[in-house]
């Protein structure tokens, strides 16, 4: 299917721009240059998912970000810099998650069993329109965790 017209929109980020898929390693190797210029304060980030063992079949690159939140603003302005930089500068789909730690893939991932670890992403509406047609949408809420939590 030819793309003439693109849209899509992950919280306070849009692009009109098509992406690479799959995505060359330049592309990634661009974004990390820019992406360490940013001021990540004390947040360690990993390359993570299908991208690290298969980038030929996958559509998106995955980065995990994990440290101590000191300020949620902060983080915030990471993580929509990190999508602007993906979607309209090097034209890749990106999903940025912040991980409280990354022990989780230590255990087994299995349907109904929930892995140990808080996750904080982008909230808001999440959507893809190809050549004028919806093409999916989502409503992200956002998860602070509260000392009751």
């Amino acid at each position: 299917m030819e793309i003439k017209d693109f849209y899509y929109k992950i919280g306070p980020v849009s692009t009109k721009k098509v992406w690479y898929s799959p995505i060359p390693q330049s592309k990634l190797d661009d974004w990390v240059e820019d992406f360490k210029l940013l001021d990540l304060e004390d947040y360690e980030v990993y390359l993570g998912g299908k991208y690290v063992i298969d980038p030929i079949n996958t559509d998106d690159i995955d980065i995990c970000i994990t440290g101590p939140i000191h300020d949620y603003m902060r983080l915030y302005d990471i993580m929509v810099q990190g999508y602007e930089l993906a979607l309209n500068k090097h034209n890749f789909f990106i999903d940025i998650k912040h991980f409280d730690n990354l022990n989780f893939s230590k255990y087994h991932k299995e349907k109904g069993r929930r892995r140990p670890h808080i996750v904080t992403e982008l909230g808001g509406v999440e959507m893809k329109m190809i050549n004028g047609v919806l093409d999916g949408q989502t409503i992200h809420k956002t998860r602070i965790p509260q000392p009751h939590d």
